[in-house]
């Protein structure tokens, strides 16, 4: 069965990552500075190595590739929720090298800002959480 709420959006927040910076890391202490708990997150720009992952469902554990070459950022999107341990930034990364090859999964830290990375987070009014699925192991969204 499908889960949902509605919400409205609260504040844009819009931030321009600088070159070496971690993006995963960069974009949480952005949130917490501007203590975001729940929201949308979008970003593109360039990084100079994308560590990428995708969730092994047999294993239940997040596997991971790392790309130490220069890449445009296609697409990036995710969201923002509240843990008890604080927040979770879960966004999905698709990049492309010189050739147009892209590459997909889970946005991990180790991912470096190469020119720049332009954010914008869309915070909700409401406040998104995630709880461990028993299931999966995952935290989910709790809705």
């Amino acid at each position: 069965m499908v889960k949902s709420i509605i919400t409205k959006p609260k504040r844009i927040i819009v931030a321009r990552l600088s070159p070496g910076e971690d993006v995963l890391d960069t974009v949480t202490k952005l949130a917490v500075e501007n203590e975001v708990t729940s929201g949308q997150l979008t970003l593109i720009g360039a990084v100079g190595s994308a560590h990428l992952g995708y969730f092994d469902t047999e294993d239940k554990t997040y596997k991971s590739f790392q790309l130490d070459e220069d890449l445009e950022v296609v697409s990036c999107m995710g969201n923002i929720a509240n843990h008890p341990e604080g927040i979770i930034i879960h966004a999905h990364m698709i990049v492309a090298n010189e050739d147009g090859k892209c590459y997909g999964g889970h946005l991990m830290t180790g991912t470096k800002v190469s020119v720049t990375i332009e954010v914008i987070i869309i915070e909700t009014e409401d406040t998104f959480s995630r709880a461990k699925d028993a299931q999966t192991g995952l935290n989910l969204l709790n809705l």
